[in-house]
């Protein structure tokens, strides 16, 4: 990868010409393929991913099927290198070739090292979003757990509690409790005095 083909992405506009060959010796130049994946979602995002040409299609698994929820298609979008930034971070999709063409692929490491030299309150603010993403979708997803849970519980309880429900079950050997009782019970009673 030669640093004069990065300088037509606007994504490296601001950078010098001895940034920009700092950036293409520690990185690689990657064909894609129709299909062939990249990186896979939940897998450590080791890598920085920058579509040179072709398109990525970004596919997320939902259910019992995988979706795409985006696309790289224009050149100097990106995908991944979280780790740089977070040694927790993974790929939020899986990067599938949608047609033929080329990426640049930056270890984190490299795109770290680069980053917090050339810049560092820019890395601060970064992590800092990074860690506050986190930590809401953390919290969101907890949340949303403790709401599934409450909803689970408050109908086991609305179908334990309910006496029409309990008569109307079924005991082992499919007779229904209401069957099983002496017809004397089934007849009302005079008051007590």
């Amino acid at each position: 990868m030669r640093a004069d083909e990065l300088r037509t992405l606007s994504l490296f506009g601001g950078l010098a010409d001895d940034q920009l060959a700092e950036l293409a010796v520690g990185s690689a130049e990657v064909r894609i393929e129709p299909a062939a994946e990249l990186f896979r979602e939940g897998e450590h995002a080791d890598f920085w991913w920058v579509l040179l040409d072709g398109s990525i299609d970004l596919v997320r698994h939902i259910g019992r099927e995988d979706t795409v929820v985006g696309k790289m298609d224009v050149p100097g979008r990106w995908a991944g290198g979280f780790r740089a930034w977070d040694e927790h971070g993974v790929y939020l999709a899986t990067g599938r070739g949608a047609t033929q063409g080329r990426v640049l692929r930056v270890p984190a490491e490299v795109l770290r090292e680069r980053f917090n030299a050339w810049f560092p309150f820019g890395r601060h603010l970064i992590e800092g979003l990074y860690r506050t993403a986190r930590s809401i979708e953390s919290t969101a997803r907890q949340r949303e757990s403790l709401v599934t849970l409450g909803t689970l519980a408050a109908g086991l309880a609305h179908e334990i509690n309910n006496p029409a429900a309990a008569a109307s079950r079924r005991q082992p050997g499919g007779r229904r409790a209401r069957d099983r009782m002496p017809d004397a019970a089934l007849v009302p009673q005079p008051p007590r005095q």
